[in-house]
């Protein structure tokens, strides 16, 4: 954990995360956000930090707004100063990343060489554009920023009165008008993953990262892990399957890792696990052996609702229209 004192410590203790569940692979990197005011930038740096938590990455957020507060309350907004906040905010995002921490940051920087800038002093940096379309952006003004700016309240605001330089070149593009922030997340969350054990850049092909999933199992939670006999709503779970946790606990004892597979939202299902002393390593991804979409690799699939292919479809699919789960469910 790191020590600090002064406007420093002050930045370091916007969004921290720590985590009990340690990866043994340490490559850290800066997340760049860059995008309009209402763009999305902080509610997916949210969500993708709380993502990579659940996965046992120590992650630290900088928000640009927090940080106007803070370590950079002295100054404006001529393109000077605009420079100088991406200067010292980039400052803080390698200090910390030099330290073995992830760090998402949230800042609109919008000119090529404010982004710039920020490449220079990072070594390690993956460059999100959070693209939506002025309008949208306008029509969603959370703080109401634009209507002050069509006032003249706020001159200079950037995407009415000062430019915003769209990336040419960046690593991922989300568009929020269009994508849920689950699909954006998962999308940066996979980028970053492979990102950190393979040092590949993203824009490489993960299939070039040549690892094999031993000893892995992807267990299903509701049904399987947890009783499930229907929805009963998002915080509402079935109690721990006694056979099942004592198998994960065996098979953990015998070095298996344990990925939780879930349809539901990682972080409602860590601390069940955790109150219930449920062995878990990740939950919906692996972070030590990637592939290009969202399953997680894994030596073997547990789960109520899966069939095994028998290699012959002809068969299976009197199995597939007739399937019930273990318990009857249709």
């Amino acid at each position: 954990m790191l020590r600090c004192s002064g406007v420093l410590a002050r930045v370091l203790h916007f969004g921290a995360f720590s985590s009990k569940i340690g990866l043994m692979n340490t490559k850290a990197f800066a997340i760049w956000f860059t995008g309009l005011s209402g763009s999305g930038k902080t509610t997916l740096c949210n969500s993708v930090a709380s993502e990579l938590h659940l996965r046992g990455i120590q992650v630290q957020i900088l928000d640009g707004d927090e940080i106007r507060k803070s370590l950079c309350s002295d100054l404006g907004f001529s393109m000077r100063d605009r420079c100088e906040n991406i200067r010292r905010i980039a400052t803080v995002a390698d200090l910390l990343v030099r330290n073995g921490i992830v760090v998402v940051v949230a800042t609109i920087s919008p000119l090529h060489s404010m982004r710039r800038i920020a490449k220079e002093q990072i070594d390690s940096l993956i460059e999100i554009f959070v693209d939506a379309p002025l309008d949208v952006c306008e029509a969603r003004d959370p703080r109401g920023l634009y209507k002050r700016a069509r006032a003249g309240d706020l001159p200079g605001f950037t995407g009415i009165e000062s430019a915003y330089e769209p990336p040419l070149l960046p690593d991922i593009v989300c568009r929020t008008n269009e994508e849920s922030i689950i699909e954006s997340t998962s999308k940066v969350v996979d980028a970053a993953l492979a990102y950190r054990v393979s040092g590949l850049s993203v824009s490489e092909p993960l299939e070039d990262v040549g690892m094999d999933p031993p000893r892995t199992i992807a267990v299903d939670f509701d049904g399987v892990i947890a009783d499930y006999d229907g929805w009963r709503g998002r915080n509402v779970f079935g109690a721990p399957r006694s056979d099942v946790v004592e198998s994960l606990k065996t098979l953990k004892a015998e070095g298996w890792k344990i990925i939780v597979h879930t349809t539901r939202r990682g972080a409602d299902i860590a601390d069940y696990l955790q109150r219930n002393v449920i062995p878990f390593d990740e939950i919906n991804s692996d972070g030590g052996a990637h592939t290009v979409g969202c399953k997680p690799r894994a030596k073997v699939y547990w789960d109520d609702r899966a069939l095994t292919y028998s290699g012959n479809a002809r068969i299976d699919i009197d199995l597939i229209r007739n399937f019930r789960t273990w318990n009857g469910r249709s």
